[in-house]
């Protein structure tokens, strides 16, 4: 079993091509879709956020569960 990867707000950022106060933003009010706010799952690790990668999976179906992994351009 392959141990699990773990991203900060500043590779979520880059992965997004957003900014890391956008992905803070995710984290502690959701992002704002269609069908609702999705929350990033995230674990506060002192004063940093971490990502687990199957809780960004989860995120990225939950918001764009008709695409695959393209850059969120959503506000």
């Amino acid at each position: 079993m392959q141990a699990p990867k773990y991203y900060s707000v500043n590779e979520i950022a880059e992965i997004f091509r957003r900014d890391p106060h956008t992905i803070r933003d995710w984290i502690n009010h959701g992002c704002p879709t269609p069908h609702g706010v999705i929350k990033l799952q995230a674990a506060k690790l002192g004063k940093s956020w971490t990502i687990k990668d199957e809780w960004l999976a989860i995120f990225e179906l939950r918001v764009r569960p008709d695409q695959g992994r393209p850059d969120l351009e959503l506000e």
